[in-house]
């Protein structure tokens, strides 16, 4: 009787799983694209918006994971502009400073971001451009 169970039970089908969720690739946004006598981010921008929060993304497409969120007058680091997205490092965590994210010099050759702060995308109509 238990073995007829058991194998009653293994021909039972439920619901499908639900499927994963499926993101565009993470990419960091590039640095250095003015060429190496300029520095490695172009411009200096205020996040802005019609929301208190603007998101980030981990990649320049609406379908992207959100990997962060910015409260408005937040100060990013212009970077790589991708159509309707622009590449920002942002100072975060023990990073506070936007001077502590080292695009503010040149480097030799074009390289994506990699820290020591934090980096996204964000669309570029939410951003305020201040300098550069």
């Amino acid at each position: 009787m238990i073995a007829a169970l058991l194998l009653s039970l293994g021909t039972v089908s439920g619901p499908p799983a639900p499927e994963a969720e499926t993101y565009p690739e993470a990419r960091a946004p590039m640095i250095g694209l003015d060429g190496p006598s300029l520095d490695a981010c172009g411009g200096l921008g205020r996040v802005g918006g019609m929301y208190r929060k603007q998101v980030i993304r981990d990649a320049p497409e609406e379908d992207a994971r959100t990997s962060d969120t910015l409260e408005q007058s937040t100060l990013v680091w212009l970077c790589e502009a991708e159509g309707d997205w622009q590449g920002v490092v942002y100072a975060s965590g023990e990073f506070q400073e936007p001077g502590d994210c080292r695009v503010s010099s040149p480097v030799a050759e074009p390289r994506a971001y990699d820290g020591p702060c934090r980096a996204g995308w964000v669309l570029a109509k939410d951003v305020e451009f201040l300098a550069g």
